[in-house]
């Protein structure tokens, strides 16, 4: 993936870089139920709680048990948007502190793709996006 970077001036004239932003999309603040399910070679993973985050690439969780990295998840996630819950086959565990863990969605159909961002359009203000981010990407 090619880093989008901002040049940022410094106090001797030279240029330096950063990144703008390492996510593949916006997420939005939102607090949705959500059931787990997976399995690696020691234990299987069972759970539920609650999103803190939502993209189309991903959510944050914050749940009753704590998940190991790298296991891939089945999630049901109840989008407050009065339609079934969202069941996701292919959520990659990609960081865990405790309870709370990320997920990167490997394999999304375009239904649901649709309707996360749908959801998110929906949700999103002005007043939840940070000044300090991308937030739309031209792919």
């Amino acid at each position: 993936m090619a880093s989008n970077s901002m040049v940022k001036p410094t106090m001797n004239s030279r240029r330096s870089y950063e990144p703008i932003d390492n996510r593949f999309s916006e997420r939005v603040v939102v607090t949705c139920r959500v059931r787990y399910t997976g399995e690696i070679s020691t234990q299987p993973h069972q759970g539920e709680g609650l999103t803190k985050n939502l993209s189309v690439s991903g959510c944050q969780i914050i749940s009753d048990r704590p998940v190991t990295r790298g296991t891939l998840l089945t999630l049901t996630i109840a989008l407050p948007d009065e339609l079934p819950p969202l069941i996701l086959s292919s959520a990659h565990v990609v960081w865990v502190s405790g309870c709370q863990s990320s997920v990167r969605f490997m394999r999304l159909s375009q239904e649901h793709r649709k309707r996360i961002q749908s959801f998110i359009w929906k949700s999103i203000s002005r007043d939840s996006l940070s000044d300090t981010r991308t937030r739309f990407r031209l792919a």
